[in-house]
């Protein structure tokens, strides 16, 4: 029995040291890319707050080498949902979020939330998620966005802008 104890344990601490390692390197796998994109976000938040927003939509929609990184890219919305940049895939430009799905099959989630949920952000920075096909893989993924609210200096346009960086992580199907 003691013989039976001792490679059960030993088998125990075998498996750990094999799925810990793996386990922690999809963590930190999981940390850069949010902190690249974080990183990605404080970029493009001082290009407005130093550029102004119509300098910035042109970099954003042009500069893909500084805004875009795989599939983590700089998006500008208005505050109706209206797309001003998206450095990924600029011909989106002009689309309104309010009547775009998520891929969320429970289709209870729809960019109009997410146009709710950057407004609580408003001019703090804060994230948001949804679901969404990601272009890399095409498969569903949870997307989320570090946000923050710019106004417009312009306000006879629009009132305001919503800047963001999204990225792409796995979808928890708990």
């Amino acid at each position: 029995m003691k013989r039976f104890t001792l490679n059960f344990a030993s088998i125990i601490i075998l498996v750990t040291s094999i799925i810990l390692p793996v386990c922690q390197a999809e963590d930190i796998g999981e940390q850069e890319k949010r902190s690249k994109a974080k990183a990605m976000f404080d970029k493009a938040v001082a290009l407005v707050e130093k550029e102004g927003l119509h300098k910035a939509f042109y970099e954003f929609n042009t500069n893909k080498s500084e805004f875009v990184d795989g599939a983590t890219h700089v998006m500008v919305v208005s505050d109706e949902g209206v797309i001003f940049a998206h450095s990924y895939n600029p011909e989106r430009l002009g689309i309104s979020l309010a009547t775009q799905k998520s891929a969320d099959l429970r289709d209870d989630y729809s960019f109009e939330d997410a146009l709710a949920d950057m407004d609580k952000v408003g001019e703090k920075v804060g994230e948001i998620h949804w679901i969404w096909f990601n272009p890399e893989t095409n498969e569903r993924e949870k997307k989320r966005a570090f946000v923050k609210q710019i106004h417009d200096p312009d306000p006879g346009f629009v009132a305001f802008f919503y800047v963001m960086v999204s990225y792409f992580m796995p979808l928890d199907e708990n």
